[in-house]
């Protein structure tokens, strides 16, 4: 499991190996364009137009900033209250003409003619309560007649005699002043439901902000608690996003206001509604991706490649993103915690690594030469939150150190990403396993199905949103059940039926050789697939099931000749709402490009999508490399950049690759090196990569 002592973690190391099509050829191309005026050395900014998410809702419908109109309110809610309102006037008006005689006699009805409760009754009223305080009425069992007092007295009475029950017994006095203050039993009008509900929706579009930061920052603003703003899944800094958010008890016009005062983010597509999200809420992401600056053979490469991805799909890979970008992966980490080595868990999260910038090599660095938590709490930034929880907790202690304490100050849902971090590893491997042994294109005797499809899908869209928001083991899908299939059922389902367990002690494996090779590959990190309870119910993992292969949605592409580098080629929401032209294209223009839409699940990775298309390694390592041939590509207009996907766009968590990656690669050497992606054996392979002719 360890990564070879890589600067950087890569895919071969995490399974990820081969293609559901090898044969197509692969090309080079820039996703995500860069310039070179960004603040962060590390990357060179973006058009972020490159790379769009829309976000599909609960009712299949793409999410998109289209108005900033105000909702107009519910009509019945309006006709409701209207009718509720002349209804009491008419009442009160009906009141007033009714005499005090007539109001008695009503009340008297009500207490069965009780003379003697009704003398004491007009004497109270006549002195205003001077001779008469307060009179107790007779015990009334029958709770309905209780209940028509109570009315009577309010409604004919109000304002100078209440009803109430003081120890046990129901009885009349003069109406208080404090009265005017008592809400029981008053109906309390809720302006909310004339408006639709008490949840304003709106669309939030933002442009190089992620999803929590843009959260943040509304709440600050507004002075309102966090839990106000609730919403289905995060979204990625680096791309443009539009997404369903839903704010309690706050007005479509107080969030409107907002948007003059708002950076790179604008809120829209204003409605009520009755219920919050939650995370989850959703079905997927609509992509449009624009791969820049494209070296293709033929263009007929590119319809290739785009018609295997709508038709065959890619495999379903967890991205790069799940393992991190250093020298230490995530899943090393889950590795140690399954076997209850704190200790090592601990150091492997500590340990320096390359690539993190000089201040965070800096404390890394220290705590590793000096062991002194009070000094390098110092030096770690408070984002870095493992990191910074387990010094805490070391710093509190002592000379007292125990690992496993620290370890469990770290936040239960980045604890949880490192163990579910371990399961996708081993599930990566063992999908290119089963391609090597039984290719990709039909199901095999002893592969896994789901019994039930339905919860599968659920069980995937939970799972992406669970405690570390791609969790694995989440009770949510704990309900779906799998089947081996035999002899007999083998032919009744597709390749895209067959499904992989994540390890866990509530799964069953495949019955063929895949089965054999989860014990062998586990085996070498100490572990049993078999017995993946523990203790520490935390780390007790039930395990869960991932289909082998997808296949995104509404698949279309488009391919476009452009003359200059870093014109835009696509339109967001906020320009197609202003009206703006869309770009046009050069038919003999010296740049390809190929523009992307398709629709993914929650739980599906777009660098996956993209690595199927591109042929290329998506390790940030490998992308790495790549720097030099985006600064030749400068002068010389060809090449590839380094840029990176961000795959699913639920939120970057600690150790994850930055949202950037470069799709290189069509022959036999890059510029930067040879092709990262090793061969599977057995498996089909996939093309070499070639360096393009201008690089």
């Amino acid at each position: 499991m360890a990564s070879d002592n890589a600067s950087t973690m890569t895919e071969t190391v995490v399974g990820i190996r081969t293609f559901v099509d090898p044969a197509i050829p692969g090309f080079s191309a820039i996703i995500k364009q860069r310039n070179a005026t960004d603040n962060d050395s590390c990357f060179l900014t973006s058009r972020y137009s490159d790379f769009i998410v829309n976000e599909v809702d609960q009712d299949n419908e793409t999410v998109r900033l289209t108005s900033y109109d105000l909702p107009v309110p519910d009509p019945e809610g309006i006709r409701l209250r209207e009718e509720h309102l002349q209804a009491k006037e008419d009442a009160e008006q009906a009141n007033r003409e009714m005499g005090d005689e007539a109001k008695l006699a009503e009340l008297s009805t009500v207490l069965d003619n009780d003379e003697e409760t009704m003398t004491q009754i007009k004497k109270m009223l006549d002195s205003y309560g001077n001779d008469v305080e307060f009179v107790n009425l007779k015990p009334q069992d029958d709770k309905a007649k209780r209940t028509m007092i109570h009315k009577v007295v309010k409604e004919r009475f109000n304002g100078r005699m209440v009803s109430e029950t003081a120890d046990g017994t129901m009885r009349l006095r003069m109406h208080k002043k404090k009265d005017d203050f008592d809400r029981r039993g008053k109906v309390k009008y809720d302006a909310w439901k004339d408006l639709g509900g008490e949840f304003c929706r709106f669309c939030l579009f933002k442009e190089n902000r992620e999803t929590m930061e843009a959260i943040n920052h509304l709440t600050s603003t507004l002075r309102v608690p966090g839990k106000v703003f609730t919403f289905a899944g995060t979204k990625d800094r680096r791309g443009i996003t539009s997404q369903w958010v839903t704010a309690h008890k706050v007005k479509a016009e107080r969030l409107l206001t907002l948007n003059k005062g708002l950076r790179n983010m604008s809120l829209g597509n204003f409605s009520y509604v009755t219920k919050s999200l939650k995370l989850g809420d959703l079905n997927g992401n609509r992509f449009m991706i624009t791969l820049r600056n494209v070296q293709v053979d033929s263009e007929e490469t590119l319809n290739r490649s785009m018609t295997s991805l709508r038709d065959k799909g890619f495999i379903n890979y967890f991205g790069m993103q799940r393992f991190g970008t250093g020298s230490v992966g995530t899943h090393e980490v889950g590795g140690a915690i399954l076997r209850s080595e704190w200790e090592a868990a601990v150091e492997l999260i500590m340990k320096p690594r390359l690539g993190e910038g000089p201040d965070l090599e800096k404390a890394r660095k220290h705590w590793a030469e000096h062991k002194d938590a009070k000094e390098a709490i110092k030096l770690f930034p408070k984002r870095w939150v493992a990191e910074y929880q387990i010094l805490w907790s070391f710093q509190k202690a002592g000379h007292q150190r125990q690992p496993f304490e620290a370890l469990n100050n770290v936040p239960r849902n980045l604890r949880l990403m490192y163990v579910h971090a371990y399961q996708s590893y081993i599930w990566n491997h063992m999908v290119t396993e089963r391609i090597a042994l039984y290719g990709s294109d039909k199901p095999v005797v002893g592969d896994l199905v789901a019994i039930d499809k339905n919860a599968l899908e659920a069980g995937d869209e939970n799972m992406e949103e669970s405690s570390d928001n791609r969790g694995s083991s989440s009770k949510s899908d704990s309900h779906v059940r799998a089947k081996v299939l035999t002899e007999e059922d083998v032919d009744q389902y597709t390749i895209y039926d067959v499904i992989l367990p994540l390890p866990g002690f509530d799964v069953i494996y495949p019955s063929h050789a895949i089965g054999d090779k989860y014990k062998e590959l586990m085996a070498k990190d100490g572990l049993d697939p078999h017995s993946m309870k523990r203790g520490n119910k935390d780390y007790s993992l039930s395990g869960s099931y991932r289909s082998f292969l997808s296949k995104p949605e509404n698949v279309e592409w488009e391919i476009v000749r452009y003359d200059q580098a870093d014109i835009p080629l696509t339109l967001t929401d906020q320009e197609r709402m202003e009206g703006k032209p869309r770009p046009e294209a050069v038919p003999n223009g010296k740049y390809l490009a190929l523009i992307l839409n398709l629709t993914l699940k929650s739980s599906q990775y777009a660098t996956m999508a993209i690595r199927e298309v591109c042929k290329q390694d998506t390790s940030a390592g490998f992308q790495a490399t790549l720097n030099t041939v985006e600064s030749s590509s400068k002068s010389n207009s060809t090449g590839a950049s380094p840029a990176e996907t961000p795959a699913e766009t639920p939120g970057e968590t600690p150790g994850e690759t930055p949202s950037e990656m470069s799709v290189d690669g069509e022959g036999e050497e890059s510029g930067a090196g040879k092709r990262g992606i090793e061969q599977v054996e057995g498996a089909a392979p996939g093309p070499e990569s070639k360096a393009s002719k201008d690089e």
